[in-house]
C-alpha cells in the first residue's frame, strides 16, 4: 500500500512540476502564447547522442509546415482595425486606445495584399533549417545525394520548400527534383471521408465553452485602457471578440520584420496571456490532437501521411548513395501526424481539458510555424540490415512509443512494425 501511494504521490508531483514549467515557459517568453502562430525558434545546433555501432546517417524523411506567413483572412486585420478607427472618428478612444489603432494600422498596411504569403522571416527559417540539417548530417549530403522535394499547391508551403532547396544547392551540389501538384495532395494534406476535422458536436461545444467561461480574461480592463466611455462599449463593442483579435494579432507580429518595432503584448497582463493561450490550445487538442471529446480520432486523419513516410523509407534502402526526401505542408497536418506518431507523448489522450499542461501538451511545442518532423536513418554500410532510425520533433530528439534497447535510437524494423500495426488496426475497424 505505502508503494502504491509513494507512486500516485511521485505521479502527482511529476504532474504539476510539468504545468508548473509551461507556465514558466510562457511568462518566460510571451510570444510562445501565440501557439501554432509562434514564429520557429532561432535554434542553435542541438547535442547528437551518438550513434552506436559506427552506424552513420544515410537518410533524411523530413515532414515540415510552413514558415512564417501572413494570416489567410483580411479580417484578420481588418476586424480590430475598423473596431477602434470608428470609435476613434467618434472621439472615444484614450490616448492608449489611439497609439493601439496606429499600431493595428501599421500591421494592416504591411499584411495588405499578402494573404497567406510567405514572410521573410518564414523564408530565413527554411534557409536556416536547411543549413543546419547539412551541418548536422553531413554525411547525408556527400557528392552523388539525391535530393525530393515536394509541396502541396499552397504558395506559402512551395515557397518553403523552394527557400530550402535554393539553401541547399547554394551549400551543396547535387542533383533536386520538386514539385507542387495536386497528384500528392492524397498524402500531403489530405481531404474527404473521416480525412477532415468535424465541427465540434454539441457536446464538446459545450465542454469547451464550460472550459473557456473557467477560463476567461479580464476583457473589461483592457477596454478601459482602450475607450473614454464603458457605454459605448457595452452598446458598441464585443470585449470579448475585440481582446481576442488583439492577442491573436499580438501573437502574428513575431513573423513579420515588425517584430523590433510593434508589439501589442502590452496590453495584456500575464495572467490574461496564460488564459487566452489555454483556451486556444484546448480548441488545438479537441480538433487536431487525440482528444477523447473526438473519440481520439483526429490523429488518424494523418494516416496517408504516415503511410507514406514509411513507404518512401522502405524504397530506399536498397540504394547505395544517400538519399534526403523533403515534404512541406501545413499546420494543420502536421499537428495531428506529430499525434499519430505519439512524439514525446503528445498523442496521449485525456478526458479533461484542464489536464492538458499536466502532461505536457502544448501547440506552440507541436507546431509552430516552420515546424518540422525529420526521420533520420542510420547504418554501417549498404549491407547492414539492422537500420536504425532517430526521430526530430523541431531538430531536439523525441522519445517514440517503441521499446529501444538504444535510445534515442529506435530499429527501424520495431518502429515500421508499430505504426502499421497501428494503422492496420484502425483501418479495419
Amino acid at each position: 500500500m505505502n508503494r502504491v501511494v509513494c507512486i500516485l504521490l511521485n505521479c502527482f508531483c511529476v504532474s504539476v512540476a510539468v504545468a508548473q514549467t509551461l507556465r514558466s515557459e510562457l511568462q518566460d517568453d510571451p510570444y510562445r502564447t501565440a501557439g501554432t502562430l509562434m514564429a520557429y525558434p532561432l535554434q542553435e545546433q542541438q547535442h547528437d547522442t551518438p550513434p552506436p555501432g559506427g552506424k552513420k546517417p544515410f537518410y533524411i524523411n523530413h515532414f515540415g509546415c510552413q514558415g512564417s506567413y501572413y494570416q489567410d483572412n483580411p479580417e484578420f486585420y481588418d476586424a480590430p482595425f475598423f473596431t477602434l478607427a470608428k470609435a476613434d472618428g467618434l472621439d472615444m478612444l484614450t490616448k492608449l486606445g489611439r497609439d493601439v489603432l496606429k499600431r493595428v494600422g501599421q500591421l494592416r498596411s504591411d499584411a495588405y495584399n499578402r494573404s497567406g504569403e510567405l514572410s521573410e522571416v518564414g523564408a530565413a527559417q527554411h534557409r536556416n533549417l536547411m543549413k543546419r540539417m547539412v551541418e548536422r548530417f553531413p554525411e547525408v549530403f556527400e557528392l552523388g545525394t539525391i535530393a525530393s522535394g515536394r509541396s502541396t499547391t499552397v504558395n506559402r508551403c512551395i515557397l518553403s520548400m523552394e527557400e530550402a532547396l535554393v539553401q541547399l544547392a547554394i551549400l551543396r551540389p547535387m542533383v533536386i527534383s520538386h514539385k507542387a501538384s495536386e497528384r500528392s495532395s492524397y498524402y500531403l494534406n489530405p481531404q474527404g471521408k473521416n480525412l477532415t476535422p468535424p465541427k465540434m458536436d454539441s457536446a464538446t461545444q459545450a465542454v469547451y465553452e464550460d472550459f473557456v467561461a473557467r477560463n476567461t480574461t479580464d476583457d473589461m480592463r483592457l477596454m478601459k485602457k482602450l475607450f473614454r466611455d464603458m457605454s459605448y462599449v457595452s452598446s458598441h463593442v464585443d470585449a470579448s471578440k475585440l481582446a481576442a483579435q488583439l492577442f491573436e494579432l499580438a501573437g502574428s507580429i513575431q513573423n513579420t520584420l515588425l517584430h523590433d518595432s510593434v508589439t501589442l503584448y502590452d496590453l495584456f497582463s500575464p495572467d490574461d496571456l496564460y488564459r487566452h493561450w489555454r483556451q486556444k490550445n484546448a480548441w488545438w487538442y479537441i480538433c487536431y490532437g487525440p482528444s477523447q471529446l473526438t473519440g481520439q480520432q483526429q490523429p488518424y486523419m494523418q494516416r496517408r501521411p504516415l503511410r507514406q513516410m514509411i513507404a518512401m523509407s522502405d524504397s530506399i534502402m536498397a540504394l547505395d548513395f544517400p538519399v534526403l526526401h523533403l515534404r512541406y505542408s501545413l499546420e494543420t497536418v502536421l499537428m495531428p501526424l506529430v499525434c499519430l506518431m505519439e512524439l514525446d507523448g503528445f498523442g496521449q489522450s485525456v478526458a479533461s481539458l484542464d489536464s492538458l499542461e499536466k502532461i505536457g501538451w502544448a501547440d506552440y511545442r507541436i507546431a509552430p510555424m516552420g515546424g518540422n518532423i525529420q526521420m533520420v536513418h542510420y547504418r554501417r554500410s549498404p549491407q547492414d540490415n539492422d537500420v536504425l532510425v532517430k526521430v526530430l520533433l523541431n531538430e531536439r530528439e523525441a522519445k517514440l512509443p517503441v521499446p529501444t534497447d538504444c535510445a534515442p535510437y529506435y530499429h527501424w524494423r520495431d518502429v515500421r512494425e508499430y505504426y502499421l500495426k497501428k494503422l492496420d488496426a484502425y483501418e479495419e475497424k
